[in-house]
């Protein structure tokens, strides 16, 4: 078979190094060398054979190419990475290698990999290496790592470059010990916008109330895009600010941010009962599908947030409003039927006439929850 992979016909080079993936310590050479061929397909073939081989003789065999260039180097990397743990040994010479590259590809699949048994000669690197790019993997590692032995020089490392300090801030929110919280705020003062970014998002990660502290007085003096991510560590941490035009800048981080992140400003939304948020919050939501499970599981905490409104007279409004999308037209009929709101009745029947089969039906149902007096007459 392993003559097979210097065939003229590539599909049949192909299919010998898919066959290799069985094989044993034997065609790990033939498949490096198979990862240099012309045939994409074949190099594919040859890089998935040596992943299902795996082991620490693989492994062995591959680290050389990650001296080569990018092809190969990514490779390699790719492979390490997918065999995992047996690789962790391999790499501890690496991290006294003369190649800066190879020093950081180590941290790198030390990070990748999330495991390592001498974290204290990364503490070394990261205090003693030479280049900011493999200090700031170095940093990057021990906090993945959680070596909390790590801590003092880590908050040393907040003083390096910028990229080794932002990779040490999200190292230490890894951590998230109080010893670095005090260091951390002196960080929000920081020339570098970056620096100052991250530096909230590592309070806001640590929490405690300290952070608090230090980011609702930052807020006081933040602007524009920094003034919004205090904003948003703030909530994170439990703590809505209030200050002037709270409720309009929640509705338009609602709007700009990820689901994740949406939660937690429509959670402070509803504590604040700001009503003039179910519209934009119903207006998003119309454009998610319930077939798919995580657009079901969103629609789901969706509702129970803004059920906490009650009956309001906003939900009457999207229901007589027609640029609203058919979803959100039905989320918000569903809504008013669990609430049973009586308030809704009239609407609802006259949407029973609707051209849409969904809000027919939706309207329908919701009739049938509330079944009030008025329904009978």
């Amino acid at each position: 078979m392993v003559n097979k992979l210097v065939h003229p016909d590539a599909s049949i080079r192909r299919s010998a190094a898919e066959a290799l993936s069985k094989g044993d310590e034997r065609a790990i050479y033939p498949l490096i060398k198979a990862l240099s061929d012309e045939n994409t397909g074949v190099q594919d073939a040859a890089t998935r054979s040596l992943i299902s081989i795996g082991g620490e003789v693989t492994a062995y065999m591959v680290l050389p190419l990650l001296r080569y260039d990018s092809y190969l180097r990514n490779t390699a990397i790719r492979i390490l990475n997918e065999i995992g743990e047996k690789v962790i040994p391999l790499l501890r010479p690496l991290l006294k290698d003369k190649d800066d590259d190879i020093r950081k590809f180590a941290l790198d699949l030390i990070c990748e990999i999330r495991q390592c048994d001498y974290p204290d000669e990364i503490v070394e690197v990261l205090v003693n290496d030479t280049n900011p790019n493999v200090r700031t993997s170095a940093a990057k590692a021990l906090g993945i790592l959680n070596y909390r032995k790590s801590l003092p020089y880590l908050i040393e490392a907040l003083k390096d470059d910028e990229w080794v300090c932002i990779a040490t801030l999200e190292a230490l929110a890894y951590l998230k010990d109080e010893s670095s919280v005090e260091p951390i705020i002196l960080l929000l003062d920081s020339p570098s916008g970056l620096i100052r970014y991250v530096a909230m998002d590592t309070l806001g990660v640590i929490a405690s109330q300290r952070c608090c502290d230090a980011l609702l007085s930052h807020l006081s003096k933040a602007e524009g895009d920094e003034k919004t991510q205090t904003i948003k560590n703030l909530l994170k941490i439990g703590v809505t600010p209030s200050i002037p035009g709270i409720s309009d800048t929640l509705i338009e981080i609602f709007k700009e941010s990820n689901w994740d992140e949406r939660f937690i400003v429509l959670k402070a939304l509803t504590e604040i009962k700001e009503e003039r948020a179910i519209y934009p919050v119903i207006d998003i939501a119309g454009s998610l599908d319930p077939s798919h499970p995580e657009s079901e599981e969103r629609i789901f905490m969706i509702k129970e947030h803004l059920k906490s409104f009650g009956c309001s007279d906003m939900f009457l409004k999207i229901l007589n409003d027609p640029s609203i999308k058919f979803r959100g037209r039905i989320l918000t009929i569903e809504i008013l039927g669990e609430l049973k709101c009586k308030n809704s009745v009239s609407y609802l029947k006259r949407l029973l006439e609707s051209d849409i089969s969904g809000v027919r039906m939706a309207s329908l149902s919701a009739l049938g929850i509330i079944d009030s007096e008025e329904i009978k007459n």
